[in-house]
């Protein structure tokens, strides 16, 4: 069994619990967005690819502000709860595999945006996302992740989990300037950050 095939098996099987945390995410993806908003350029009505969108907290946000919002991700679970979640919100969710290309076509979105999902994968399955989302973005890109400061909890947690949090956080950001032209990250808590990346490579 791959990798993606391991995470996939697993979120599917936390899905109905991990929902329970929505309502959560949406407050703390609505603060985020209403802070840093005027550092995105999106047109009115842009187009906006959500990579791992779990259970949709995320594109409920977007889709709020007015945005043509598609949501991705290879769980069957997340992507049935995200439906529920957002019903009523004009939201496209697809079932993929970004690490292995989506069927979009070039510069099909004005941004493509991924949250606290880089940390979960190996180093050569970020990379696979930042080729990808380099090859679907008209120009912006931005990842919401860890930062380089470590927790001894959030340690635990992650090390339990069994990603590549550790890794991540060593070299997620030294992978990110291989790929961009540009990349601003910002810290917006004691251990997260924002990566605004532009002009992939």
């Amino acid at each position: 069994m791959g990798e993606l095939e391991k995470h996939a098996r697993v979120f599917n099987i936390i899905a109905p619990v991990y929902n329970r945390f929505f309502h959560w995410q949406v407050k703390n993806y609505r603060s985020i967005l209403d802070e840093y908003a005027d550092l995105l350029n999106i047109p009115p009505g842009g187009k906006v690819l959500d990579i791992g969108c779990g259970t949709g907290a995320l594109t409920y946000c977007l889709a709020e502000r007015g945005y043509q919002v598609v949501g991705v991700d290879f769980s069957s679970s997340m992507l049935k709860a995200a439906r529920k979640s957002t019903r009523g919100k004009s939201i496209e969710f697809e079932q993929g595999d970004v690490t292995k290309g989506l069927v979009f076509p070039d510069k099909s979105f004005d941004l493509v945006l991924s949250f606290y999902v880089l940390h979960g994968l190996s180093s050569e399955l970020r990379q696979s996302i930042y080729a990808e989302a380099g090859r679907l973005s008209r120009d912006q890109i931005l990842f919401y992740d860890y930062n380089q400061r470590r927790r001894l909890f959030t340690d635990i947690i992650e090390w339990a989990e069994g990603g590549d949090y550790f890794g991540f956080v060593r070299q997620g950001e030294k992978e990110m300037r291989r790929y961009f032209h540009e990349v601003r990250k910002i810290d917006v808590g004691p251990q997260t950050a924002l990566y605004f990346c532009s002009a992939s490579k």
